[in-house]
């Protein structure tokens, strides 16, 4: 009788086991849910940091690549992960901040960019901050005769102390830039070879540490803020403004050895675009240092390098273009427009027959996509005579163009 009740208890207590590791079992896979590993995607995010954009990261991953958590994103899964760089430094991630922070005097400040994948075909650089020390504004002849004579010039524009650079391994670098350009941006193109940003500081420079804060954009190839190809600038917008590096609101200098374009974006339905100024925001050269010459700053004026057999006292090569330029139509005068590319001098007109009136005045359209003022200045600027030489500052600011899209084409001339 002993012998039956131990075996009986024996299976109850057998059975017993079997519910609790089934409840075991149970609970394990409930658990499992619990610990599903969250996926979201590294997308750009607001931080808690004023004035700086991150990437979604999780707090682990945010630290392996040497970033800052400021906030959180993905519904707190993750942290925005703030990229602060400095002189010496690399980067492969978007939206990552180079200053100047770690500048020193008479030494140049690097970073190398390396694209952050396959799927990236430029980097957008977006000067928040940048106030380097201005180019040359004396007027101290440093070109031709040592006294004031024809083919004597100076060194305006040069940028002899600081300068900024921006290496392209597989395509054409933006220019050399120095002086005041925040708001500014550039586009370059990238491809497996990283790209170097490169500021130098000189001796006398009166940048400070704070002088530049830029702001790097990983465009993917299929990015609708992705430039045309050829473009340092890319502008959106039905209406909007451009200007020469080192504008300063009409008080820099045109700077040295520029060559680029500004691109704006056409609109969905838009047939033409124009571009205007007022008499007081276009200060491009002085052919041959004759006002006149300078107000009828169109064509075949304009481009024409150092001094020779045409202009004998320079100051006609600094210039912009814009692919087949013709006056607003319909035009409400009855000369005749015609096309041209090329524009210079001391005033932004459309070109016709008898006239430089545009309409309104100072006004220039175009059909040719993709929309773009290509800019161009050499390394002198002729200052004889000097009152009307291209060698002051009056006349050489270079230029600020307001621009409006238009569904309707412009007619032909």
């Amino acid at each position: 009788m002993l012998n039956f009740l131990f075996w009986v208890h024996a299976a109850l207590a057998l059975a017993q086991n079997d519910t609790n590791r089934d409840k075991v079992l149970r609970k394990g896979k409930q658990s499992v849910g619990v610990f599903t590993v969250v996926q979201f995607p590294n997308v750009i995010c607001t931080s808690s940091t004023s004035g700086r954009n991150g990437t979604c990261y999780t707090s682990s991953e945010c630290t392996a690549k040497g970033g800052s958590g400021s906030g959180s994103c993905a519904s707190s899964f993750g942290v925005c992960c703030v990229f602060e760089k400095s002189c010496g430094s690399s980067t492969s991630e978007n939206s990552t901040y180079f200053t100047s922070t770690d500048r020193t005097l008479g030494t140049a400040c690097k970073l190398t960019v390396c694209k952050s994948d396959s799927s990236v075909c430029q980097i957008r650089l977006d000067f928040e901050t940048f106030v380097l020390s201005n180019p040359v504004t004396v007027t101290t002849i440093t070109i031709g005769p040592s006294t004031a004579a024809a083919g004597t010039g100076n060194s305006l524009g040069e940028c002899q102390t600081d300068t900024f650079a921006v290496s392209s391994p597989c395509g054409k670098a933006p220019p050399v830039i120095c002086g005041t350009n925040t708001g500014e941006h550039m586009y370059v193109p990238v491809c497996d070879q990283c790209n170097e940003i490169t500021s130098s500081f000189g001796s006398s420079s009166t940048a400070t540490t704070s002088a530049f804060t830029v702001k790097i954009t990983m465009v993917e190839c299929t990015s609708k803020i992705k430039a045309p190809e050829g473009c340092t600038q890319y502008f959106t917008g039905t209406t909007g403004t451009l200007s020469t590096y080192n504008y300063q609101s009409g008080s820099g200098v045109l700077l040295h050895n520029q060559d680029y374009c500004a691109c704006v974006r056409s609109e969905r339905t838009t047939c033409s675009i124009c571009y205007y100024s007022s008499t007081t925001t276009f200060f491009m050269s002085v052919p041959n240092a004759i006002a006149a010459i300078g107000a009828l700053g169109f064509d075949t004026v304009c481009g024409v390098k150092g001094i020779g057999a045409t202009y004998a006292n320079g100051g006609g090569f600094d210039y912009i273009t814009i692919p087949n330029g013709r006056c607003s139509s319909p035009p409400t005068t009855v000369a005749t427009t015609v096309t041209v590319d090329r524009y210079c001098g001391t005033e932004f007109n459309c070109a016709q027959t008898t006239a430089i009136a545009g309409t309104p005045a100072n006004t220039v359209c175009t059909n040719s996509k993709p929309f773009r003022v290509c800019v161009h200045s050499d390394n002198a600027e002729y200052s004889f005579p000097a009152a009307d030489g291209e060698g002051t500052l009056a006349n050489n600011r270079g230029f600020q163009l307001s621009y409006f899209q238009q569904t309707v084409c412009q007619a032909n001339p």
